[in-house]
């Protein structure tokens, strides 16, 4: 996709997905900078296995939030891996009142190497980080 299509695109989106994707680039940067350089000041926030509240969350914002948080993963001209997004939608989350939970998982791959992973649950659904849950031995799930 060229440069002005992209552009066009942009200015085509409804006012919260403009919002969300700025918001997200910005968080992005400072995720990256954050986990980089910072490490021991990022926390995703309390240790605890509760499930999330009957509240009523707006899913046409989540699936808003899940959206911008995609295309500046695919954009970013930095590292945007799964920590870092799941970084955002806890602030993003947070922001909007949105009951979450990330998840921090390990499996062993193929070759017998342990990969680590972190993935962000709403409503029932992921919104970042998109896996197979159940090939994660699950190490802590913040809220």
């Amino acid at each position: 996709m060229k440069i002005w299509q992209k552009i066009k695109r942009f200015f085509s989106l409804s006012s919260r997905q403009k919002l969300l994707i700025v918001a997200v680039g910005l968080l992005s940067l400072y995720s990256y900078l954050l986990f980089k350089f910072f490490k021991y000041l990022a926390m995703f926030g309390r240790i605890d296995r509760v499930t999330q509240s009957a509240k009523t969350i707006e899913m046409k914002l989540v699936n808003d939030i899940r959206w911008a948080i995609r295309v500046i993963g695919k954009f970013a001209p930095w590292e945007n891996v799964c920590r870092h997004q799941a970084y955002q939608a806890m602030i993003i989350c947070k922001f909007f009142k949105i009951p979450y939970q990330i998840f921090v998982g390990f499996k062993k791959n193929d070759n017998g190497i342990i990969e680590g992973h972190a993935w962000t649950i709403v409503n029932g659904e992921i919104i970042t980080g998109f896996c197979k849950p159940e090939e994660y031995i699950v190490q802590a799930i913040y809220s």
